[in-house]
């Protein structure tokens, strides 16, 4: 289970760190998210989207509609994150950046509220993830629906990074024939990338085979807020922050110390190979003399 993000004590480091870094985890603004209300696309904005669409294989109904808040939802999937490797070093980083964050908290839960038991929410996002040598474009795509008393999320990409076109052939990548697709009932899609379990999540397992899907999150709602709830009581007793100001702060945080970490494997792989090279040209030096 992960640890809670210590905060800082004193009101500059706060500041600091909310303004020399408010680029790398700024939030949009809740009126930049636009909702429809009809039909089965709930947002879209080119190829990111939340559709409600039928489920993908029939069997036991859907526990739909579900009524649940974006801020509940945007708390379930804040505590959502993955195994990241950076420089031959393993991390933990945020699944969803804050414009995910954004969209997704408000359009799952819309349609969720509208879906039908036959009916899953789909959805596909695009965000920016940064790290110390350069920020990526990477895509989420997953299947949403409520079953059993849980949240279920089947992921058919886990920050996969997205590429316009094609990084051998240099061509663009056409995405009507190259989907983004959201993960399947019918198979574990395997993502590169691992999610980390945290309280009240944990992998389905397959009843036909007994193992589990690496693509496929059972999440029990009560639990993943109490989690986080108490989490958010522990640091509220190093200041009275408004819950923006929190945010911004534990991902700015998390985001320096991995910027931090970044950097001192940078110069750890620079001596390295400065001392290869020296001891390169001290042997080119010595067959010369020969």
């Amino acid at each position: 289970m992960r640890g809670i993000l210590k905060y800082s004590t004193t009101i500059a480091t706060v500041m600091m760190l909310s303004l020399g870094l408010a680029g790398c985890g700024s939030s949009p603004k809740k009126d930049e998210v636009e909702i429809s209300l009809e039909g089965k696309t709930v947002f879209e904005a080119g190829l990111q989207n939340v559709q409600i669409q039928e489920r993908d294989v029939a069997g036991v109904a859907n526990d739909h509609p579900l009524a649940i808040s974006s801020e509940n939802l945007r708390t379930i999937l804040e505590s959502m994150y993955i195994t990241d490797t950076v420089l031959f070093q393993e991390r933990q980083t945020p699944l969803f950046s804050p414009g995910e964050l954004q969209v997704l908290s408000t359009s799952l839960a819309s349609g969720l509220s509208r879906a039908e038991s036959s009916q899953d929410v789909t959805f596909v996002t695009i965000g920016t993830h940064r790290s110390a040598l350069a920020a990526e474009r990477e895509t989420n795509t997953g299947r949403v629906f409520y079953s059993g008393g849980r949240l279920n999320i089947i992921f058919g990409k886990v920050r996969e990074v997205y590429r316009e076109k094609d990084p051998i052939t240099n061509q663009p990548i056409d995405r009507r024939t190259n989907p983004l697709l959201p993960g399947t009932r019918r198979s574990d899609s395997e993502p590169d990338r691992t999610i980390v379990l945290d309280n009240g999540q944990s992998y389905y397992v397959d009843p036909k085979t007994g193992e589990e899907r690496s693509d496929w999150i059972v999440i029990d709602i009560p639990t993943v807020l109490a989690t986080a709830a108490e989490r958010e009581a522990e640091a509220q007793q190093g200041g009275s922050l408004t819950p923006e100001q929190k945010e911004a702060i534990a991902r700015n945080t998390q985001e320096t110390n991995n910027l931090r970490d970044d950097m001192a494997n940078i110069k750890e792989v620079l001596f390295e190979m400065s001392d290869k090279l020296d001891k390169l040209q001290k042997q080119l030096d010595e067959s010369k003399a020969e």
